[in-house]
């Protein structure tokens, strides 16, 4: 009998959510390296101010620990940071909140989603989610990925099998989500070349900060 390939992911899904949740039944909190409002205001040519979640907003996110920030560079336009970082996943409770589904849940639509290269100063690169989205004329680029334990994972379900894994082998479930987003100003290849030169300004810092 053939097996079709929609089955075969919705089985290795499966396995992946039961092994995550017996994972996160005995995983034990970790904290960050440093926190996270360390990350340096002053990243290559972008310059940031930071902002915070209203108390509502930050209830439903659980996290341990965060930054939001607006960075703005002296020849370009600004765009937005956001690091969110939990330090252990507990049964009962929201895992980290992908883009994917908050983003259409506050009303913007996905217009278009891949995944693009980024590479990183020193060597390596990184594969991250590059989605465009709009609310009306609001056209913005959102670029984001799963860190889990010195890893860049792009695709949710990755996520959820890299986490199960690395949880049964170190009793640990600590995740970070980390999202750029910026208006799209010119074209979506523009702004893109915009975001990644800041990831690549940003990510050695945030990698110290993370653990590993």
């Amino acid at each position: 009998m053939k097996v079709r390939a929609p089955y075969v992911v919705a089985l290795l899904t499966i396995v992946a959510a039961t092994a995550l949740l017996r994972a996160l039944a005995q995983g034990e909190p970790v904290g960050t390296a440093h926190p996270l409002h360390q990350l340096p205001l002053a990243l290559g040519p972008w310059q940031g101010e930071t902002d915070y979640f209203e108390p509502e907003v930050l209830a439903g996110l659980r996290v341990d620990d965060y930054i939001l920030r607006r960075y703005q560079a002296e020849q370009g336009g600004a765009l937005w940071l956001y690091v969110g970082y939990w330090a252990a996943q507990r049964l009962g409770q929201t895992r980290v909140h992908s883009p994917s589904v908050c983003l259409p849940g506050s009303g913007w639509v996905i217009t278009s989603a891949a995944v693009v290269p980024i590479r990183l100063p020193g060597g390596g690169t990184i594969a991250v989610n590059s989605d465009v989205i709009q609310k009306g004329t609001d056209r913005q680029l959102v670029l984001y990925w799963y860190q889990i334990h010195g890893r860049v994972v792009a695709k949710e379900l990755r996520a959820v099998a890299t986490l199960a894994w690395t949880s049964l082998l170190e009793h640990r479930s600590d995740e970070a989500l980390v999202r750029v987003n910026a208006p799209i100003s010119g074209s979506v290849q523009r702004t893109l070349r915009q975001e990644a030169a800041f990831v690549q300004a940003m990510f050695p810092s945030l990698a110290r900060l993370l653990p590993r």
